[in-house]
C-alpha cells in the first residue's frame, strides 16, 4: 500500500533531483512516479500514484523553475502510464530502470574511480591534501559521504606529514621507464617522436640545471593554458619528471640511463657493419653518432656508447667525439627570441609561440623582440585557424583543389598547427592529392559522346571542383525540363512540377511565376521537379529554366508541347531495383522538442525506434516497407516507450523518420524535422500590422498564434505562412482578431519541401491585446 500522495513532498524529493541531474533524460518511470522499484505493487495502487503525479503536473505546467521539466515529462505520460498500469509492464519497465540506474551509477563513479587511480600512480596512494578535493568532486557527480567513504576505502591515505612522492616507487628503473612510455605516447599523439626529457624541453642534453629549470617553468604556464586532455596530463606528468631527475637530482644518472637504452638499440647495427668490414668504419661510425645524439645523447656519451659497442664487436679503432654544438645564451632571451624567428621561417608558429614564451620567463618582462614575435607568431596562428575554417568545409563537398590549396599553404607556413580536431594537414594534403590524381586518372583516356559526358560527372564526383572537368562539363548544352504544370495547393498556392532535363550530371531548376502584364517574379530554386509557389496575385503561368554548373537550359513554360529529348545513351548503371512495397501508413504522430542541449523525440506508436536521416536525405513515404533500417539513417536511442533523445542538432535541417515494426519489416511511419534557421527579429505592432526584420535570405514566415500562452513551437498555434512579397504589398501582418500571443518562424524549402524553423526567440515573439 502506498502513502498519500504529498505534492510539497515529491516536488522537493522528486522534481528538484531531476532538475538538478539535468532533466527527464536523467530519470526513469519509477522515479518520474515515485514508484517503489522492487516493492510489491497492485495495479490499483499504481493506478492511483500514477493520476495523482499526472494530476500534480499538470498545477506545475506554469511553475517557473520547474515548467521545462513538467512539459517534458506530461510529453511522455501517455506512453509510461499505460505501462505502468499493467503488472507484466512494470516487470519490464524494472528491467530497464535497474540497467539504467547501473549505468548511471558507473558513469557517477568513473571520474572519482580514475582520480583515484591516477593518484594512486603517481604518489603510490591518495594524499591527505588531495582528500577534500577528492570529496568535492563526488559531492558534484552526486554522491554521498557514505559513499565516498567507501570508495575511498580501497585506496591507502598517505599521511600529510610525509612528502607524498616519497611513497612512490623507490627504484630509479621505474621512473625512469614511466619517462620512457610517456614520452613515446606524447610521440603519437604529436605524431613526431620525442626521444629524451632534453628534447621535450628543446634543450641540448649538456644544458646546465638553470637553463632547464627556467625552461621547465615556462613550459609548465604555457601547458596549464591548453585544454585539459591526455596531452595536457602527460606533459605535465613529463616536466615533473624534469624537476625530479634534471633540476633536483643527477642529470647524469638520467642521461647514463638513456644511454642504456641507445647501447641497446645501436648494438646490431654495430655487429652488422663490423662483421661485413672487420672494423667500424668512419663512415659508420659518424652515422651512427648521429644516430645516437639524436635519440638525446650528449657527445661525450654517444662517442663512448659507439666506441664501446666497436669494441664488443671486435674493432679496436676509438670512436672520436664530434666537437659539441655549443648553443649560445640559450639561457637568455636573446637566443629564446632567435629561435622563435627560426622556428616561424621553418613554417611552425606553435614552436615559435613556446620560444616567445621561454624569452618573456627569461626577461622577466615583455621587451619589444619578445613582443614583436609573440604577435606574428600569434598573427601566423590566427591565420592557420582561418585557412583551418576552409579546409573542413572544402573536403567535406569534395572539393579538393581548393583543400589542396589551402592545405598547401598550412603545410608551408603552419605545419605543426593542428585542425579543429587535431588533423594534420600534411596527411589532408597527401589525401586530396590522391583525389586529385584518381580524378585526372578517370579523365585521361579518350572518348567522346555519352562516355566523356559520364567520365566528365565521375571526375566531379571525386573531385567537386576539379577545374578541367568543369570547364568541360560547363561547355556542353543542358537540356530543357519537359511537361511544365501547376497544380492546386492547399491554402491557395500552387504546386509546379515538370519531367527532369535528359542531361546527365548535377542540375538544378530555377523557377519563375508570370504575371499578367509579362513580368517575372523568382519562385526559387530546387534540385527536385516540384515547387511549391505561395505567392499571392493573379498568375498566367510558370517558367522553369534547367542549369548545370552555371550553363542554363531553353526555358520551359507552362502549356507549351513537350519539346524533342536527346535520347540517352544505354543505360550504364545497374537495374533498377523494384519500388518497395507500400502498406497502410501507420497512426500516430512524431513531435521534435527540444530540452537544453538535447533533442526529445515523442511519439504515440508502439513498437518503433526513430531514425536520423543523413544530411540531405528525403524521409520515406508512410506506409513505405523498409527492408535495411540502417540505410534510412543512424538509429536514435530510445529513453523509454515513446520517447528518444538525440544530441541537439547543429544543422541547418535534421529530419527524424518513425519505423514501425508490426511484421518482419519495419514500415515508414511519419517524421519530423528540426530546422535551426537565422531567426525573425525586431517583431513589434505598428498600427493594425504586425512587422519584423526578416533574416537576409528569407522569403517565407509561418506565424503562429494561440489565444492563451505563448506558441512552443511552429506547430502549437493556428500558422498563417506569409511571403516575402505579400509581406510588402500589405505593408506587414494584418493583426488576427482577438488578440493572443504570435510567434514568428522562418521558412526554407529542401528539394520543393517548405520546412519550418523549430525555435523563434523573444525578439520574434508579440503579445496581442
Amino acid at each position: 500500500m502506498l502513502p498519500p500522495f504529498d505534492g510539497n513532498g515529491y516536488r522537493k524529493r522528486v522534481l528538484a533531483a531531476i532538475e538538478a541531474r539535468g532533466g527527464a533524460d536523467a530519470t526513469d518511470p519509477f522515479e518520474v512516479y515515485d514508484l517503489p522499484l522492487d516493492g510489491p505493487l497492485t495495479d490499483d495502487d499504481v493506478a492511483r500514484q500514477v493520476d495523482a503525479v499526472w494530476a500534480f503536473w499538470q498545477k506545475q505546467r506554469d511553475h517557473p523553475k520547474y515548467r521545462g521539466l513538467v512539459t517534458a515529462l506530461l510529453a511522455s505520460h501517455d506512453a509510461l502510464a499505460a505501462q505502468l498500469r499493467t503488472a507484466g509492464g512494470r516487470q519490464w519497465l524494472a528491467g530497464q530502470t535497474r540497467a539504467e540506474r547501473a549505468r548511471r551509477d558507473a558513469a557517477r563513479y568513473a571520474e572519482l574511480d580514475a582520480a583515484l587511480q591516477r593518484l594512486t600512480e603517481r604518489f603510490g596512494g591518495v594524499p591527505a591534501d588531495k582528500v577534500a578535493g577528492l570529496r568535492g568532486m563526488a559531492a558534484a557527480a552526486g554522491l554521498d559521504d557514505a559513499a565516498f567513504e567507501a570508495r575511498l576505502r580501497g585506496h591507502r591515505v598517505l599521511g600529510a606529514e610525509a612528502p607524498a612522492r616519497s611513497e612512490a616507487p623507490a627504484d630509479a628503473a621505474v621512473v625512469l621507464r614511466q619517462v620512457r612510455d610517456g614520452l613515446e605516447e606524447l610521440g603519437r599523439i604529436e605524431g613526431a617522436r620525442v626521444p629524451s626529457l632534453h628534447a621535450l624541453l628543446e634543450l641540448p642534453p649538456t644544458a646546465d640545471r638553470e637553463t632547464v629549470r627556467r625552461r621547465r617553468d615556462a613550459l609548465l604556464v604555457v601547458n596549464r593554458q591548453r585544454r585539459p586532455d591526455r596531452r595536457r596530463a602527460l606533459v605535465d606528468d613529463l616536466l615533473a619528471a624534469v624537476g625530479t631527475l634534471l633540476v633536483d637530482g643527477d642529470p647524469a644518472v638520467y642521461l647514463d640511463a638513456l644511454a642504456d637504452d641507445v647501447r641497446a638499440a645501436l648494438r646490431p647495427r654495430v655487429a652488422s657493419a663490423v662483421l661485413v668490414e672487420d672494423r667500424l668504419t668512419p663512415a659508420d661510425a659518424h652515422l651512427l653518432l648521429q644516430e645516437a645524439q639524436a635519440a638525446g645523447l650528449d657527445p661525450q656519451r654517444a662517442a663512448a656508447v659507439v666506441t664501446g659497442l666497436a669494441r664488443e664487436a671486435g674493432s679496436d679503432a676509438a670512436v672520436p667525439a664530434p666537437p659539441p654544438v655549443r648553443v649560445p645564451g640559450r639561457a637568455d632571451w636573446q637566443a629564446e627570441v632567435s629561435a622563435a624567428c627560426a622556428a616561424l621561417r621553418d613554417g611552425r608558429p606553435v614552436a615559435a609561440r613556446r620560444h616567445a614564451d621561454a624569452a618573456l620567463s627569461a626577461a622577466g618582462e615583455l621587451l619589444p623582440p619578445i613582443r614583436a614575435v609573440r604577435d606574428e607568431a600569434a598573427d601566423a596562428a590566427v591565420r592557420a585557424e582561418a585557412a583551418w575554417r576552409t579546409v573542413g568545409p572544402a573536403l567535406a563537398a569534395r572539393r579538393h583543389a581548393a583543400a589542396a590549396t589551402a592545405l598547401e599553404q598550412l603545410v608551408a607556413t603552419a605545419a605543426d598547427v593542428p585542425g579543429p580536431g587535431g588533423e594534420d594537414a600534411a596527411e589532408l594534403l597527401r589525401r586530396s592529392r590522391e583525389a586529385l590524381a584518381l580524378a585526372d586518372a578517370v579523365l585521361a583516356p579518350p572518348c567522346t559522346g555519352r562516355d566523356r559526358e559520364d567520365a566528365l560527372l565521375a571526375a566531379l564526383d571525386a573531385v567537386a571542383d576539379h577545374p578541367a572537368a568543369r570547364a568541360e562539363l560547363a561547355a556542353l548544352p543542358v537540356a530543357p525540363p519537359t511537361g511544365v504544370h501547376a497544380v492546386p495547393a492547399p491554402g491557395g498556392a500552387r504546386d509546379v512540377r515538370w519531367t527532369a532535363s535528359a542531361s546527365a550530371g548535377p542540375v538544378e531548376y530555377r523557377v519563375l511565376r508570370v504575371r499578367p502584364d509579362g513580368g517575372r517574379q523568382v519562385v526559387g530554386t530546387t534540385t527536385g521537379t516540384s515547387l511549391e509557389d505561395g505567392g499571392y496575385g493573379p498568375v498566367t503561368g510558370h517558367v522553369v529554366v534547367a542549369s548545370r554548373l552555371g550553363v542554363a537550359s531553353a526555358e520551359a513554360a507552362t502549356g507549351e508541347a513537350p519539346g524533342p529529348r536527346r535520347t540517352p545513351a544505354p543505360p550504364r548503371a545497374p537495374a533498377p531495383q523494384p519500388a518497395p512495397a507500400t502498406s497502410a501508413p501507420p497512426a500516430g504522430s512524431l513531435t521534435a522538442l527540444p530540452h537544453g542541449r538535447r533533442l526529445r523525440l515523442v511519439h504515440d506508436v508502439p513498437a518503433a525506434e526513430v531514425r536520423r536521416l543523413p544530411a540531405g536525405a528525403s524521409p520515406p513515404a508512410p506506409g513505405t516497407a523498409v527492408a535495411d533500417p540502417d540505410a534510412v539513417g543512424a538509429l536514435v536511442p530510445a529513453m523509454g516507450p515513446g520517447l528518444a533523445v538525440d544530441a541537439r542538432p547543429s544543422a541547418p535541417v535534421t529530419e527524424y523518420v518513425l519505423l514501425v515494426r508490426t511484421g518482419p519489416v519495419p514500415v515508414a511511419g511519419p517524421s519530423a524535422a528540426w530546422v535551426v534557421l537565422p531567426p525573425v527579429s525586431g517583431a513589434a505592432v505598428d498600427g493594425d500590422r504586425l512587422r519584423w526584420t526578416w533574416p537576409e535570405g528569407c522569403t517565407e514566415v509561418v506565424a503562429v498564434v494561440r489565444p492563451d500562452a505563448p506558441p512552443e513551437g511552429p506547430d502549437d498555434g493556428t500558422r498563417r505562412k506569409v511571403t516575402n512579397t505579400r509581406y510588402e504589398i500589405d505593408g506587414g501582418l494584418p493583426l488576427p482578431d482577438g488578440g493572443g500571443h504570435v510567434a514568428l518562424f522562418p521558412c526554407t524549402r529542401v528539394g520543393g519541401r517548405l520546412l519550418v524553423g523549430c525555435e523563434a526567440p523573444a525578439d520574434a515573439r508579440v503579445r496581442l491585446g
